[in-house]
């Protein structure tokens, strides 16, 4: 297919010399498999729209296709046996469909980011798997990626855990390992030392409100901890011990990795004097109300001064943030480092890349803050100062459950009926967070989390079980031409498939709903590549539901292992649902979700 449409770029250049060419995708297979907008080859040679279509329909002729005008767009149509030819080739083969050689192209991707003794609530889902699929896509379409996690692990919050645990735990409870008497009953799930830290550190801040001291007391903490004083350090590498033994056992559920999980907010510790000073030198450092440091950026139409350091000489984490990009330059001469962060923090984003354009000019154009609306509850956001959190296992946890009822209802024969639960529980709840537009906020609502049927994980899942299902009657050959040759492990990028033979004919796939479903599918690379464009899963979700519905609308119409059907039809309809499994499975493992073959 991709050659057919580089005959048309090409048939159009000799046509339209000087010319923009650039084909789009229309937004159906009925209308071609792509088109030319001539609106602006027109205005530029003073033209009608339509009637520019209508003559270059006239004079462009390329084999195996038709070009149609469709008013002011020039259509690719391509005949029934070509598609059908030309997206079975590309899926079938052993190249991963929609994948790219590997370029020169480093990306940082910079995701998940939690603060240290933190519980992960609903909200971190959305920079975790988010990140996580920005570092699957960019390292599927060639970029030589780095994925990292940088921890909240330094900083003001420290002297917060500090003082709450001196004074309510290290006389009776200094290990962590008993309930505390003044919260409710905890679940047993949640009897980790890790959550007693959060207990902490909510009772902190809800009595620092009625005792505004005890943020001396906070702050008097950290100066120690950063001073060196071997009380604090103690105790913050043992909370951050326990933090980092939680957070690991959540990434390994999700299936997210780290290339490094040691570039948090502390690594960088004895690189701020060094930050600070190369700040000064570069006449950038000025002093600002009390004795603070901050970089005034008014001449970059930021009207807000850039606080580096407090008046109590402690670090911010914003030189943090510089000394984080300083050392990535060295570290990896990166050619795009994305920051996987929250729309609370655009203001730091751009006052952090202004002042490391300003360091230095090779910074210009290669830090990209990628923001995302936060997930809300109906009565409002979340705080984890407050308490009113809903934390991830209990969503995840949720879905698992009622994706299992379901199960023991309509199927409690089935095999393995824990694990096709866990599938599909984590499937409904990180397809919900990819299909949504990244940008705008998300209400939290169990409904909309963990629906089964309609728009969601489970839909596409459920397409490619029934796939697997259909290929399992037609016999282990064909089942086994849907199954991947590698282990599927967050350490890849791509689900690997041997190369299968084209079927002797395309007979059984020029009915509509065949066209139909190769057209989707057809749609698959230009989705992925979206996902790089636009920093954001979103497209790729929609097309995998997309290539569902064609299926269900396939294997409705077009009877696959009916008696009646000729041995060149079977074979057909067979490979053309190998390639949609194979298709299916590649898009969800890019988002970090896993394909059942039974449910």
């Amino acid at each position: 297919m991709e050659h057919l449409k580089e005959e048309m770029r090409k048939a159009l250049a000799v046509a339209l010399p000087g010319q923009d060419i650039t084909l789009e995708r229309p937004r159906s297979g009925d209308l071609g498999d792509a088109a030319y907008p001539c609106f602006r080859s027109a205005k530029n040679l003073g033209l009608n729209p339509v009637q520019l279509a209508q003559e270059l329909a006239a004079k462009i002729r390329i084999e195996g296709a038709d070009v149609v005008a469709a008013g002011p767009y020039l259509n690719l149509k391509l005949r029934p046996g070509v598609r059908a030819k030309a997206m079975l080739e590309a899926l079938l083969g052993s190249t991963p469909y929609g994948s790219a050689p590997a370029n020169s192209e480093t990306v940082i991707v910079e995701y998940s980011s939690p603060n240290i003794a933190k519980l992960f609530t609903i909200g971190h889902l959305r920079s975790t798997m988010i990140g996580h699929a920005l570092a699957q896509v960019n390292r599927y379409l060639g970029c030589r990626i780095w994925r990292l996690n940088h921890l909240g692990d330094w900083g003001t919050q420290f002297g917060t855990l500090l003082a709450a645990y001196k004074r309510w735990a290290e006389a009776e409870n200094p290990r962590l390992d008993q309930d505390f008497e003044w919260v409710d009953e905890i679940p047993e799930r949640r009897r980790t030392p890790l959550f007693r830290l959060f207990q902490l550190y909510v009772r902190f801040h809800q009595e620092e409100e009625q005792n505004p001291e005890m943020r001396d007391e906070a702050r008097s903490w950290f100066k120690r901890l950063e001073a060196g004083d071997p009380e604090a350090r103690r105790l913050w590498i043992w909370f951050r011990d326990i933090s980092l033994t939680e957070f690991q056992r959540i990434y390994d559920r999700l299936g997210v990795a780290f290339d490094t999980l040691e570039q948090g907010e502390a690594f960088y510790e004895d690189r701020l004097k060094p930050t600070l000073e190369r700040l000064a030198d570069s006449g950038l450092l000025q002093e600002g109300e009390g004795g603070a440091k901050i970089i005034d950026l008014t001449d970059a139409g930021i009207q807000t001064p850039y606080l580096v350091q407090k008046t109590d000489g402690t670090s911010i984490y914003a030189t943090r943030d510089i000394a984080a990009a300083l050392f990535r330059q060295e570290e990896y001469a990166f050619n795009r480092c994305i920051y996987v962060v929250g729309a609370d923090q655009v203001l730091h984003f751009q006052q952090l890349f202004a002042v490391m354009n300003k360091l230095d000019p090779w910074f210009q154009g290669r830090m990209l803050h990628t923001p995302f609306g936060m997930i809300k509850l109906p009565e409002g956001k979340m705080s984890s100062r407050k308490g009113n959190v809903i934390f991830l296992e209990d969503v995840l946890d949720e879905a698992v459950q009622r994706v299992l009822a379901i199960i023991e209802e309509k199927n409690p024969d089935l095999p393995n009926k824990a694990q096709v639960a866990e599938l599909l529980g984590m499937g409904a709840v990180v397809f919900f967070d990819a299909l949504n537009d990244r940008v705008k906020s998300i209400t939290f609502t169990w409904d909309r989390v963990i629906a089964l049927d309609g728009d969601t994980g489970p839909y596409v899942q459920y397409a490619h079980a029934r796939i697997c299902s259909v290929l399992r009657k037609a016999g282990a050959a064909w089942a086994e031409q849907a199954r991947p040759t590698n282990l599927l492990t967050a350490e890849n990028a791509s689900v690997a498939f041997g190369e299968m033979p084209l079927p002797a004919s395309m007979e059984g796939l020029e009915d509509p709903a065949a066209q139909t479903l190769l057209f989707e599918l057809s749609g698959l690379p230009e989705a992925i590549r979206t996902v790089q464009r636009e920093n954001m899963a979103t497209a790729l979700a929609r097309q995998l539901l997309a290539i569902a519905k064609a299926f269900s609308g396939f294997y409705t119409q077009c009877p696959i292992l009916h008696p009646e059907n000729s041995p060149a039809i079977r074979e057909a309809r067979l490979a053309l649902c190998v390639a949609t499994a194979r298709a299916i499975r590649q898009g969800l493992f890019l988002m970090g979700i896993k394909a059942p073959e039974e449910m």
